[in-house]
């Protein structure tokens, strides 16, 4: 197996679909909702959407957070800039004309891998400069930077080139051909800005086995890349209005998603805030990672630490592999991450409180602009092997699951208001009663899993107003080692794909910018 097929097996392997977890998800959700209002179902229907839950007057009043999520996919994360230009655009002048100019660009920036690199270089960009003004000029000028020219490919094209040019009708095309072999030599030699490999290449001490040898890659040069654009530690406030940023990665050992997170939301012994990730480790003992800095860049790399091309990235004497291995479109950390920063600004009390008292969820909602670098979808099946190996790429990078996931809570959260607001209504015998229930535990399904009030699992719950979601598709040109395709000549075409696909999503704002 040559090194650029390792890496297109090794990105294959990582992103592997999550189904029974987001499962027990659903399933925790439709269980409470049986429990608590089995019996006071309302026979009316409601046809609503996610934008026409704020036609009430509750959701008109209620504060929405604007978050943007970016995806993992190496070299594709180009087409972020680009989509990013574009959304930077749109969205100033729709707060421009809805009298709202001062309204932060993002609230939240969310990524994993490439996107955490792309999501850092902003943030750190707002950070520094106290404004959005800017940020995407930053990020497309980053791309720039990471971008190479095109390797001499005449001698590794040579076989390719001799059917093309006896037409050959099932070679493949000059430019899918560029690709191919510029990324297959980069895999040989490195690209000065992103890695290098380490020579020689590690034997097989385990079965001696000498067509094993792992061939690992030196992260260096992206390092140092990012820290040109990207100024570290990354530490945000929300009263300061900073953008909050989330990066996710992959406890290697204990096999879970973890989010690094530049707003505090834990307190020491001393009263001072901190920044904390805390998630179940062993035997659910918890494991605790401080970092009251900010996120530095060995967050940012351990976010990206591609498996078997990288080494691990060791923090707090924990190794990290890349996030895309479980959570490749960090909507579900970024949820929680949500719940858990308005629980401890909020209060739980409070929370539980507004609820009871007056019927009331109080946790922001959000608005998300999803960018996507993968698609499941396409209109034909391959039958080569480099065809194949792109599809199943594909389709198990673009984890949509838990965007569907997200769509369907809002709507039960949604149920859950409009009932709970059934006993708020000078009904006090029926509000009595919904509260008794309320205080009801749950059912555990595991030894291990903890019984929550159904008061506990809709306090800080939230709901989705928006989703916009903005994504690549493959041309015809499409190779599996797109992700390593750094060539100015892709890089370029990446940029200028993200923003003309975004205008096209929104084709109001592309009249408005024509006149």
């Amino acid at each position: 197996m040559d090194l650029w097929q390792q890496s297109a097996r090794a990105w294959i392997e990582m992103y592997k679909d999550a189904v029974v977890y987001s499962q027990k998800i659903h399933n925790s959700w439709s269980d409470a909702f049986l429990h608590a209002f089995g019996t006071k179902q309302n026979k009316s229907t409601e046809n609503a959407t996610l934008q026409s839950y704020n036609q009430n007057n509750v959701h008109m009043n209620k504060k929405k957070i604007r978050a943007l999520i970016l995806q993992g996919g190496g070299a594709l994360g180009a087409f972020q800039a680009g989509a990013f230009k574009a959304l930077s655009e749109k969205l100033t002048r729709e707060d421009k004309q809805s009298g709202n100019g001062e309204r932060p660009l993002f609230d939240i920036v969310a990524g994993t891998s490439i996107g955490a690199i792309n999501a850092a270089v902003l943030v750190s960009h707002v950070v520094e400069n106290k404004t959005w003004t800017g940020s995407a000029e930053k990020l497309v000028e980053f791309w720039k930077y990471l971008s190479c020219p095109s390797p001499d490919i005449t001698k590794l094209s040579a076989a390719w080139k001799k059917e093309h040019e006896k037409n050959n009708h099932g070679a493949a095309s000059e430019e899918a051909a560029r690709r191919y072999y510029s990324v297959k030599e980069f895999l040989k030699s490195g690209t000065d800005k992103v890695y290098s490999p380490i020579l020689p290449p590690k034997d097989d001490e385990k079965f001696f086995d000498l067509q094993n040898k792992r061939a690992l890659y030196d992260k260096q040069p992206l390092k140092k890349s990012i820290e040109k654009f990207a100024k570290f530690p990354i530490a945000t406030r929300y009263e300061k209005g900073q953008p909050r940023l989330l990066v996710v990665s992959t406890d290697v050992a204990e096999g879970k998603s973890v989010a690094f997170d530049s707003y505090e939301k834990g307190k020491d012994l001393n009263e001072k805030e901190i920044r904390k990730t805390v998630y179940d480790g062993f035997n659910q003992e918890p494991t605790v990672i401080e970092y009251n800095d900010g996120i530095s860049i060995q967050h940012i790399l351990a976010s990206a630490s591609l498996p078997e091309f990288y080494e691990y990235e060791e923090i707090a004497g924990r190794k990290f592999w890349d996030g895309g291995i479980l959570s490749n479109t960090p909507i579900r950390e970024l949820i929680q991450a949500h719940k858990e920063f308005w629980e401890y600004k909020i209060g739980s009390t409070e929370l539980e409180n507004s609820i009871v008292d007056v019927a009331s969820l109080t946790v922001p909602d959000l608005e998300i602009y999803l960018v996507n670098l993968w698609h499941p979808d396409d209109n034909s099946v391959p039958s080569d092997p480099d065809g194949m190996t792109e599809r199943h790429m594909d389709i198990k990078s673009h984890d949509q699951y838990y965007v569907n996931e997200s769509i369907l809570i809002t709507h039960y959260v949604h149920l859950i208001e409009k009932l709970l607001r059934l006993g708020n209504n000078k009904n006090y015998e029926l509000k009595k009663e919904i509260n008794e229930i309320l205080e009801d535990h749950t059912t555990s399904r595991f030894t291990t899993e903890k019984s929550n009030k159904y008061l506990d699992i809709i306090k800080t719950q939230f709901e989705i107003t928006k989703l916009e979601i903005i994504e690549r598709r493959d041309d015809i040109h499409t190779t599996s080692s797109k992700i390593g395709d750094f060539t100015s000549e892709t890089i370029n075409k990446l940029i200028k794909e993200g923003y003309e696909s975004t205008w096209k999503k929104f084709p109001q704002f592309v009249i408005q910018r024509q006149q």
